[in-house]
């Protein structure tokens, strides 16, 4: 049954999406995932349970926190995946259908994955911020208060220490830029919760 399902499990696209996922974060939690690679909470879960039965991922529990990372073997599948998708041509213009928005395409003179990495965490970058000015813009408008700004913004804490945690544990180089613009961000919030 184990073989069976194994083969079953990466003709699926979700499966495939988490463990890109996953390999992108290095260690991560569910509910990222789920948001990644757009599915449920509940689908996701599942999928991580099989992948756990097969040995492709493990969990450790940090305080309240269950974490998701790649096992030795898992780490060897996903290899085996990204060249799978090199040989299908997927560098070719189809990287956007690659979650986190890597691209797994080789050329000679880059190292693989560190301009498509920093790109990718630009993008999430990027997209915080926007989030972060326009629900203050709004609320701003709205004459919001203090306690306000910071239940509507507080949370957005969290997604700015995800990014920060993937800079730090990429085995990549992340460029300059993107370490900076992520300061900015993280400061620029700090700066709206704590005026």
């Amino acid at each position: 049954m184990a073989k069976e399902y194994a083969e079953q499990l990466f003709l699926q696209e979700k499966p495939t999406l988490a463990l890109l996922v996953i390999s992108s974060f290095k260690k991560t939690y569910a509910s990222v995932i789920t948001k990644e690679i757009n599915s449920t909470f509940s689908h996701t879960t599942k999928i991580l349970s099989k992948m756990n039965e097969q040995g492709l991922v493990k969990f450790t529990i940090e305080g309240r926190v269950k974490y998701v990372e790649l096992t030795e073997h898992g780490i060897k599948v996903v290899d085996a995946m990204k060249d799978l998708m090199v040989a299908f041509g997927i560098e070719s213009g189809e990287e956007n259908r690659i979650p986190f928005g890597m691209s797994f395409s080789r050329s000679p003179e880059t190292p693989p994955e560190t301009v498509n990495i920093s790109r990718a965490i630009q993008e999430k970058i990027d997209q915080l911020r926007s989030k972060i000015e326009t629900i203050y813009s709004v609320e701003r408008e709205r004459g919001a208060d203090k306690d306000t700004l910071s239940r509507k913004l507080g949370p957005f804490n969290r997604d700015v220490k995800i990014i920060g945690n993937l800079i730090k544990s990429s085995q990549d180089r992340i460029d300059e830029s993107v370490v900076i613009s992520h300061s900015d961000v993280r400061r620029r919030l700090e700066s709206i919760i704590n005026q």
